[in-house]
């Protein structure tokens, strides 16, 4: 952010215009949206790691990289009912699966959204196409919902990246030239 700023906003955007009648509500959520997507895709990325590694690819793009999330997990859940690791390993896994899952469908639901305030109730409604009905999926959002959920998403990453070095990891120095364990796709 510019210090110097003369943008009400307190940064100069790079296209002004797009962000003309935004107020600090409008500002919260889209940073909050914004966090969202990048902390989904990293979650996304590390899961397309552990698949490459459950399925013992030799490099991680023999595996393509799927759509989305969801199929994601998916993909891992079967390969993991298949794999040679212990059940308790399985079992750390499958939680955090779920806890993916639930955090993709949430992102589908904000990112893919319409969204309009609502000044009766100071809420955020969503408006969605519901998978499989013939009816939108319609909820009123707080601004806060999103940043939790990108906190969760966060959360989940660390959780996935210990579980996929715990399992996986390849010794390797760090930044301070210390050995241990690193995740690591074979590109």
């Amino acid at each position: 952010m510019s210090e110097d700023s003369d943008h009400p906003l307190g940064f100069d955007p790079p296209i002004p215009h797009l962000l003309e009648g935004v107020d600090e509500e409008e500002l919260t959520i889209n940073v909050g949206l914004g966090l969202v997507a990048r902390k989904a895709a990293e979650a996304e990325y590390i899961l397309h790691g552990i698949y490459v590694h459950l399925v013992e690819a030799e490099k991680a793009y023999s595996e393509l990289a799927v759509a989305t999330g969801g199929t994601l997990v998916k993909r891992c859940r079967a390969t993991l009912a298949t794999s040679a690791l212990p059940t308790s390993c399985q079992s750390s896994l499958a939680e955090d699966l779920d806890a993916a899952e639930e955090g993709f469908r949430l992102r589908n639901r904000y990112l893919h959204g319409y969204w309009i305030f609502d000044d009766e109730s100071y809420q955020w409604l969503t408006l969605k196409g519901a998978h499989g009905t013939q009816r939108p999926e319609v909820t009123f959002v707080e601004s806060d919902q999103v940043w939790e959920l990108a906190e969760r998403l966060q959360r989940l990453c660390s959780r996935l990246l210990h579980w996929d070095t715990a399992h996986f990891g390849e010794p390797a120095d760090d930044e301070s030239g210390h050995q241990g364990l690193v995740s690591r796709k074979r590109v």
